[in-house]
C-alpha cells in the first residue's frame, strides 16, 4: 500500500498518539485474525486513517486492552476491543485495495519483478474472494473504478485531474460507504484524499516509470526525461497537491460527526504535508516507521 495518509507524530499529544497506535496494532491483529497471518504484510497508515474515520463517523467510543505482539512477544501492545464491524470493513478494503495493486504492478514491472507478482496473485485473489463474500458491494465499486483506472492509463491521459479521478472517486465512496450522515461531506473528503494519494504516488514513482515505460501522469504532462523537476514544475506539482490536501480538510470539517478526532485533524494538516515534502525532496517514503 502506500503509507503517505500518516500523522505528524512530533504533533500528537502522548494520549492521541497511543490511540493511534493502538489502532494500527489492532487492525494488524485483525487482518491476521480474518485472513491470515501473511496479510499483516499489507498494513498501512492509509487503511488506519480509514479505521479513525470510520469510527469519528459512528461516534463508537473506544475501549483498548494490553496485549502482546505476536511478531515480538517481548513487546506489548494496545488492542481495541470493540467496533468489530470497522475492522471487518477496514481489512475487507485493505485486501481488495491489495489485489487490484497487484495486478497493476503484473503490467507495469519488468519481468523478475513481473513474476514476483505472478506468485503473489493466488493468494491476493483469495483474500479478494473471501472479502467480497462480506462486502459484495465493496468488491463491485472497488473493480469498477480500478477498471477505470486502468483505461485511463491505457490511453495516456495527461491531465492530472482526469487521471487521477478513478482512484479518487473509489476512495470517496469507500469513506461514505454505508454512512447514514455525512454522505456527501464524506465522499468529497475522501475523494480528495484519493486524489492527493494519486497524484503523490505518481510524483514518487516517476523515476521508476520512466526506467519501465510505465504510465505517469506527471511524465507525460512535462515530457520528463529525469526525476529532477524545472522549478516552475515543482511549483505546480506542490500547488496542486496542497489544493488537494485543503479541500480534503475543508471537506472534514464540513462533516457533522457524533465526535471530534484531533488525530484525523493532525494527518490533514500536518502528515500530510510532510509526506508531500519528503517526496518532492526526493526522500523514500518509509510505511513501517510508527
Amino acid at each position: 500500500m502506500f503509507g503517505y495518509v500518516k500523522t505528524d507524530k512530533g504533533e500528537l499529544r502522548v494520549r492521541e498518539y497511543e490511540l493511534y497506535k493502538g489502532l494500527y496494532c489492532s487492525l494488524c491483529r485483525a487482518l491476521g485474525k480474518r485472513y491470515g497471518v501473511f496479510s499483516r504484510l499489507i498494513l498501512s497508515y492509509d487503511m488506519t486513517f480509514l479505521v479513525l474515520v470510520r469510527f469519528c463517523e459512528k461516534g463508537t467510543p473506544l475501549s483498548f486492552k494490553k496485549g502482546r505482539c505476536p511478531f515480538n512477544p517481548a513487546k506489548k501492545c494496545n488492542y481495541c476491543q470493540n467496533g468489530e464491524e470497522v475492522f471487518d470493513f477496514a481489512c475487507a478494503a485493505a485486501v481488495l485495495m491489495f489485489y487490484h495493486k497487484v495486478r497493476d504492478n503484473i503490467s507495469d514491472n519488468r519481468f523478475f519483478k513481473t513474476l514476483l507478482f505472478y506468485l503473489i496473485l493466488p493468494i491476493a485473489s483469495h483474500w479478494r474472494k473471501k472479502a467480497a463474500r462480506l462486502f459484495p458491494e465493496l468488491d463491485s465499486l472497488i473493480s469498477d473504478c480500478m477498471e477505470k483506472q486502468r483505461k485511463i492509463e491505457k490511453e495516456n491521459i495527461a491531465v492530472p485531474d482526469k487521471a487521477a479521478h478513478p482512484s479518487a472517486d473509489a476512495l470517496g465512496k469507500i469513506l461514505s460507504f454505508g454512512a447514514q450522515e455525512n454522505k456527501n461531506g464524506l465522499y468529497r473528503f475522501g475523494y480528495f484524499v484519493g486524489r492527493w494519494v494519486y497524484l503523490l504516488d505518481a510524483l514518487d514513482d516517476i523515476e521508476k516509470d520512466l526506467k519501465t515505460g510505465s504510465f505517469n501522469v506527471f511524465v507525460n504532462r512535462y515530457s520528463l526525461s529525469s526525476k529532477d523537476l524545472e522549478a516552475d514544475v515543482r511549483h505546480e506539482i506542490e500547488s496542486t497537491l496542497n489544493s488537494s490536501s485543503g479541500e480534503a480538510l475543508s471537506a472534514f470539517r464540513s462533516c457533522r460527526f457524533k465526535h471530534s478526532n484531533e488525530i484525523i485533524e493532525n494527518i490533514l494538516t500536518g502528515g500530510m504535508y510532510r509526506s508531500a515534502m519528503n517526496v518532492l525532496k526526493g526522500n523514500k517514503n518509509n510505511e513501517r516507521s510508527l
